[in-house]
């Protein structure tokens, strides 16, 4: 993500995985609630930062639920922002292309995917309560979980089939190629895919509250973390063994990596309690893969 595209300093309501800009995230022409006062639940970018697509989960940032979230996106690397057309609805992940062509966005009940950066979207897939949503770089193989079910589609979310077994599931991250796949269940375990989600196998990764995981382009490095006090764990096999980390226990909420996986981003959530943030959430990071981490201010 480009240096300066928005305000490293966020806090987050904890549980509900929803972002408070403490900063605007742009002030740019469009219609309608404006993007500075929202609650940020996803944030996606093509590879050379230029192309940004973000989107809220319905609530304003005194913590009042509105009707639905929108979905923005930003063709000057955040400099300016556009309200899209796609329906309000408790927007809760989307995932990019690496040229930001193709986007991929789930809600509360459905997934809507986009061919032209944002300018029009259409409803695809089934309706359920879904939680993350993950892309190959040519924006074909899309992989998207919810509270039951994991989905794949192989035609840019043109259609959708049903893989993996019933569970809660809460995260998932896919390799460039779209081949390799990882997903977290909450209150379960990891498991991992090498063939484009076909077939789905339960890792040595202990049964944690699992709420985020992320990958390396090639599908090598791993990370993933838990919440409730919980940890950060590494992978440099693509999963067949995991590491806990030296990462301080957090309410820890979403992590990212870098396309070789050396670098990563972890953010803790902070509390809100009637709109109020009454504690921080903090952000680390890792040059070295997970091995070392610093808190940012």
């Amino acid at each position: 993500m480009a240096n300066g595209v928005y305000s490293l300093f966020v806090k987050l309501a904890v549980r509900s995985m929803f972002v408070v800009a403490a900063t605007s995230v742009g002030c740019g022409s469009g219609s309608g609630v404006g993007p500075s006062k929202q609650l940020w639940s996803s944030v996606a970018s093509s590879s050379d930062g230029t192309r940004l697509v973000a989107v809220s989960g319905g609530f304003d940032i005194d913590g009042v639920l509105t009707n639905g979230g929108y979905i923005y996106t930003s063709s000057d690397s955040g400099a300016t922002w556009t309200q899209r057309t796609a329906p309000q609805q408790g927007w809760v992940s989307l995932a990019s292309s690496s040229d930001g062509t193709k986007l991929v966005a789930v809600g509360n009940d459905s997934i809507y995917r986009s061919s032209d950066s944002g300018a029009t979207w259409a409803q695809t897939g089934t309706q359920q309560l879904w939680s993350s949503v993950a892309s190959s770089s040519d924006g074909t193989k899309l992989v998207a979980v919810g509270n039951d079910s994991i989905y794949r589609s192989s035609d840019s979310g043109t259609t959708w089939a049903q893989t993996g077994a019933q569970q809660l599931w809460s995260s998932v991250a896919s390799s460039s190629d779209g081949t390799k796949l990882v997903a977290v269940v909450a209150g379960d375990h990891i498991y991992t895919s090498s063939d484009s989600g076909v077939t789905w196998t339960q890792t040595t990764a202990p049964q944690q509250d699992w709420v985020s995981v992320a990958s390396s382009s090639d599908g090598t490095n791993l990370a993933a973390m838990t919440n409730d006090g919980g940890y950060i764990y590494t992978s440099a096999d693509s999963g067949v063994t995991w590491t806990q980390t030296t990462a301080p226990q957090q309410d820890w909420v979403s992590v990212a990596s870098s396309s070789d996986g050396t670098n990563l981003v972890a953010v803790s959530g902070g509390v809100l309690v009637d709109g109020a943030v009454v504690n921080d959430g903090y952000i680390y990071t890792s040059s070295d893969s997970g091995v070392t981490w610093t808190q940012r201010e």
